[in-house]
């Protein structure tokens, strides 16, 4: 940016001087103006003349007004004079402006270019008021007339002059404002470039801050280095006489090795020829052993065919043991039937008294028996039927669960019964103790048959056909005492069941 600042300021100060007519470079108009030689200026002696600057002084020595005195005057030629010596004095402000651009802000350049127009148009003004009357008043003489002329000529070339240095103003203002914007927009940069380089100030005096921390951490690096070497120095001193020392005790220890090996080296000769003499007993010891592998397979057969049919034995052993205990139990419901049940059996319902609960919950966890009541039957000449009580449950169920179910038996009157059969019954297990705060647990359960006999497949928790009590429940001592049990059956009674012989 600052190569094309020169590159237009060089460009802009080539020109070509009107008075001299050469070319200019590197130096600005209104300098060269200033001392260029050819530049006109008025006569110091008022004789209204322009003389070129390098010849002043031979014209002030041929000047008309230095030799005679007494030569007419014409009239406001002083007006004339004075604005010429107005004219120098702004042609020497506008000079000294250019020479002290610098100095001088827009307004002060605004100010004198007013001026400037100004004092031009009180010149124009001037110059036609004395041709009007020069056309008005007739001529006294031919010099007057010549004098007239010359003066009328110079103060033209003064207005032109005047223009001249009017332009030279505008373009020096114009040259300036362009000068000023680039100053501008140089002093922008500036600033730029002074923030940019504070905010590089700020992060070298922050770096600088780091690198005296790392200096700081160096140093403490540096002196426990020092430490350590001094004391690795000594490790290494300590080290050398250590190893001194197992040097001595290693020759001491090599020898005693050596010994040892050739002790070792004897004993392994005597192993050898033992290991001959053993490989000889183990090789007949093989031959032995084989017969008796032989022999040891036969007979883990023999064990084997042993061992199924004693597992076959043990099976049927447990299902007879099962039927056993199952009979045990039927038989103790028929001494049951036989003793109280079928005098006390009311049709629609059963009081079903079980004694020994302890001992038959162990029974049917270790046979799965079945605990059968008694035979009732629903109404007069109805269905006959008993509750099955699966005390350890059934499947996955078991040892978690007492399960209760109806089972529909074959009777004398089936002929007579509407089939299939669908009965609702309340099973409700009896509080024992004389409480109004525990109540007996009662549920519901019903039963469909197709015809009498038919076993109940496996249970499902959400069917009615089942009954599932925790063992906590059943065995809380409000249900259970004296190690018997009370379960009563209500039959649910309905118009279905009725039958008319």
């Amino acid at each position: 940016m600052k190569s094309n600042m020169k590159n237009g300021r060089s460009e802009n100060n080539k020109f070509t001087c009107y008075f001299c007519n050469k070319t200019i470079e590197n130096e600005t108009e209104m300098g060269h103006n200033a001392m260029c030689g050819s530049v006109l200026e008025p006569c110091p002696n008022k004789c209204g003349s322009y003389i070129p600057r390098m010849t002043l002084k031979k014209h002030n020595m041929e000047c008309v007004n230095r030799t005679s005195s007494t030569m007419p005057r014409v009239p406001r030629m002083d007006d004339n004079m004075k604005k010429s010596q107005n004219m120098a004095h702004i042609t020497h402000n506008t000079n000294s402006l250019g020479k002290n651009s610098g100095a001088y802000n827009n307004q002060r350049l605004q100010e004198e270019i007013y001026k400037l127009s100004r004092k031009v148009a009180d010149l124009e003004g001037t110059n036609t008021h004395s041709q009007t009357k020069s056309q008005i008043e007739p001529p006294n003489s031919s010099q007057f007339q010549e004098n007239l002329e010359k003066r009328l000529m110079h103060q033209g070339s003064d207005i032109e002059k005047l223009k001249y240095q009017s332009k030279l103003s505008f373009d020096w203002k114009n040259h300036t404002e362009v000068a000023l914007s680039n100053i501008k927009h140089s002093v922008s940069s500036i600033q730029n470039e002074i923030s940019n380089t504070n905010s590089m100030m700020i992060g070298i005096r922050n770096k600088t801050l780091s690198l005296d921390e790392m200096q700081e951490q160096i140093n403490y690096l540096r002196d426990n280095v020092l430490k350590e070497q001094t004391y690795n120095r000594q490790v290494y001193m300590n080290m050398e006489d250590n190893f001194g020392h197992l040097k001595t005790h290693l020759a001491q220890e090599n020898a005693i090795t050596i010994s040892i090996l050739n002790e070792l080296r004897y004993a392994s000769e005597n192993m050898k020829k033992d290991l001959e003499i053993d490989k000889t007993t183990i090789e007949d010891h093989n031959t032995k052993f084989t017969n008796v592998i032989f022999d040891l397979r036969a007979a883990s057969q023999i064990a084997s065919e042993a061992i199924e049919k004693v597992e076959i034995i043990e099976r049927d052993f447990a299902k007879i043991q099962k039927e056993i205990n199952q009979m045990k139990l039927d038989m103790e419901i028929l001494e049951g039937l036989s003793s109280s049940n079928e005098i006390n059996s009311v049709p629609g319902r059963l009081l079903w008294k079980i004694t020994e609960v302890e001992n038959k919950i162990m029974k049917a966890r270790e046979f799965g028996s079945i605990l059968k009541s008694p035979v009732f039957s629903t109404h007069e000449y109805g269905y006959r039927m008993r509750i099955l009580l699966y005390f350890n449950g059934l499947k996955k169920w078991k040892d978690r669960y007492a399960l209760m179910c109806i089972h529909v038996l074959k009777g004398e009157y089936d002929m007579l019964l509407r089939w299939p059969c669908h009965i609702e019954a309340t099973i409700t297990i009896r509080n024992l103790e004389n409480s109004d705060k525990v109540k007996p647990l009662s549920k519901y359960v019903s039963a469909k048959r197709q015809t009498g006999g038919e076993e109940e497949d496996e249970p499902q928790e959400s069917s009615s056909s089942y009954i599932f009590v925790p063992h906590s429940v059943l065995l809380k001592p409000n249900y259970v005492q004296n190690d018997t049990l009370f379960i009563d059956v209500n039959i649910h009674k309905n118009g279905k069941l009725e039958t008319s012989l």
